[in-house]
């Protein structure tokens, strides 16, 4: 038999660690062995269902055919309008990608624009998969650590010394995972001043977790303080986290129509478009009633309020949304 050998890429990166993480307790489930599972970022709430029965009428009316490769026109109306209410920019259709989850519209960025002696800036913590996918299209992971006292942040000074003439973007997720850390107006100001000195730099800003603020005041958007960026930035989001719909795979990208070209067609020539089923629930998702957003962060704020007065009661422990300002700690803990 052959030897397998695989291409120089996948030697390059590893396995995701939260999705072997999460594998390994399925299969400890299925052993009956009871489980706590924090590995991934999925809620345990079911889907709403109205989103379910959005779906459902989809298929029952036959909309179960290839879609174009930026989604269906209702779901693009859905986005730029959630958008323009965030952000008050206007994104045209061409402006607009849809795709398998954020993580892939993250992953077709980077392959559309990075490649070997491009330099990518990673604040540190971050989400397990930037770096790999940076060094999956040849490119350089550059990791700032961020520093507790600054509540886990990209500082302004940080950013300005990381940035080289290869820099090509700098991935700024906020809420933050794993910390929960959120940026302030002032904050992201600064650091969009950077940003502006450096014409050749785009950020990528990764908003998942928009919807899940513990905080009373909505988390700001970088667009919102420095929308005369928006040609250097690429917003991505979805209705995994925000809706419970982590499986449905579908998330989406608003950015500079050049930038959305590519993506647009590296997906046409990989997955060729994202479900349609999957398109017209998150169409419900992002239209319809959203009563289950503010129950589910209630049910989420309660939950870490409880793990971090227990795990303070441990000696040695000390969360830190104890501590410091982020949306770990926008509600102080009882």
């Amino acid at each position: 038999m052959a030897t397998f050998v695989p291409a120089a890429r996948v030697d390059r990166i590893r396995e995701s660690p939260s999705v072997a993480a999460a594998q390994r307790v399925r299969e400890l489930k299925a052993q009956g062995r009871e489980i706590l599972d924090l590995t991934v970022g999925e809620p345990d709430f079911d889907t709403p269902d109205n989103i379910k029965s959005a779906a459902i009428t989809a298929i029952n009316t036959g909309q179960t055919k290839y879609t174009a490769v930026n989604g269906i026109p209702a779901l693009r109306e859905a986005i730029a309008t959630r958008a323009a209410s965030r952000t008050g920019i206007q994104y045209a259709d061409n402006q607009i990608t849809v795709g398998g989850g954020a993580k892939q519209v993250i992953f077709l960025a980077l392959m559309a624009t990075v490649e070997a002696g491009v330099e990518v800036i990673v604040p540190a913590p971050y989400w397990v998969s930037y770096p790999d996918m940076v060094l999956a299209h040849d490119g350089t992971p550059v990791i700032v650590q961020c520093e507790e006292s600054d509540n886990f942040l990209l500082t302004p000074h940080a950013l300005a010394d990381a940035i080289t003439p290869n820099t090509k973007w700098v991935i700024l997720n906020a809420p933050g995972n794993p910390t929960g850390s959120v940026y302030t107006r002032e904050q992201l100001q600064a650091i969009a001043e950077v940003i502006e000195a450096n014409p050749h730099v785009s950020v990528l800003v990764d908003e998942i977790y928009d919807e899940i603020n513990f905080g009373d005041a909505p988390i700001t958007s970088l667009l919102e303080v420095a929308p005369h960026l928006r040609d250097q930035v690429l917003v991505t989001n979805g209705v995994s986290k925000s809706h419970a719909m982590t499986g449905w795979r579908l998330g989406y990208g608003l950015g500079n129509s050049g930038l959305i070209g590519a993506i647009n067609k590296l997906q046409g020539q990989s997955s060729s478009c994202p479900s349609s089923i999957s398109q017209a629930a998150a169409v419900e998702a992002l239209t319809g009633d959203q009563s289950f957003l503010t129950e589910s962060v209630r049910s989420y704020r309660l939950r870490r309020d409880l793990s971090a007065r227990l795990l303070g009661a441990v000696p040695g422990l000390e969360p830190s949304c104890r501590r410091v300002r982020s949306t770990c700690s926008s509600t102080a803990p009882p």
